[in-house]
C-alpha cells in the first residue's frame, strides 16, 4: 500500500490538487476580480492613467506587485490586497486599474 500512496500523493501535489493553491479557480477577469477599495496597493496615490500606455506605470514606484491583465486572459480567484492589477487592451493601453 505504501508503494502506491507515495506516487499518488506526488501526482496530486504536482497537478495542483493539494497544497497552498487548493481551492483556486480560473476564469475571466470580470468574474474572478471584483471591484475592491484601494486596499494596500497604492492605487489612490497614482494619477488616472486610463487610456495611457502601460509603460507609463514604470514612471511610478509601486508598493506591491503588478499584474497586467490582457484581453481574454483568465486568472485565479486569489486576491492579494497589495497587488495592483492593470487591465489593458490589445495595444497595451490601460483600461482600468484595481487592487487585488
Amino acid at each position: 500500500m505504501r508503494l502506491i500512496a507515495r506516487p499518488l500523493l506526488a501526482a496530486l501535489l504536482l497537478t495542483g490538487c493539494l497544497g497552498p493553491g487548493f481551492g483556486l479557480r480560473m476564469g475571466p477577469v470580470d468574474e474572478m476580480l471584483r471591484p475592491r477599495p484601494d486596499g494596500d496597493c497604492g492605487l489612490s496615490e497614482l494619477p488616472d492613467l486610463q487610456g495611457q500606455e502601460m509603460a507609463r506605470l514604470a514612471d511610478f514606484r509601486l508598493i506591491g506587485p503588478l499584474r497586467v491583465l490582457w484581453p481574454g486572459q483568465e486568472i485565479t480567484n486569489e486576491i492579494d490586497p497589495s497587488r495592483l492589477n492593470a487591465e489593458v487592451d490589445v495595444t497595451g493601453r490601460i483600461l482600468r486599474m484595481m487592487c487585488g
